[in-house]
């Protein structure tokens, strides 16, 4: 479980260990694997760990029916997902969506946060 877990009603990672978080998939259909929801759902976890208490440095995929590990750095897996702020920053602006969407900001964090506010990450282009 993470610190913000209770904040979207209870998300808990397959595995966590020495830093890497895998999320399991046991498809029999590889080739649908990496659907938009499996790449939300590891960023989502990525992301609830507010206070960074298990010190990710990597996320990934393990498929089980086909034995086969797919892995990232945090940096790599945010980049490929056209994040635009860094993975504290991006952390803090989810959860004060996620707890207090219309507070005032604590700290200067990222820019406009509240009303209208540009996307965290790139703008997706339909691929």
């Amino acid at each position: 479980m993470f610190s913000g877990s209770a904040d979207v009603e209870g998300a808990d990672a397959d595995f966590i260990a020495d830093g890497r978080l895998i999320d399991c998939k046991a498809t029999v259909r590889p080739e649908r694997f990496g659907e938009r929801r499996d790449v939300h759902q590891l960023a989502a976890y990525l992301l609830l760990d507010y206070e960074d208490s298990y010190a990710l440095h990597q996320v990934g995929f393990y498929l089980a029916r086909q034995g086969q590990l797919l892995t990232w750095t945090t940096e790599e897996f945010l980049s490929l997902l056209g994040a635009r702020w860094s993975l504290p920053t991006l952390r803090a602006a989810l959860r004060q969506a996620l707890t207090n969407p219309t507070a005032p900001e604590a700290d200067p964090g990222p820019p406009d946060l509240h009303g209208t506010q540009e996307g965290l990450f790139d703008e997706d282009d339909g691929a």
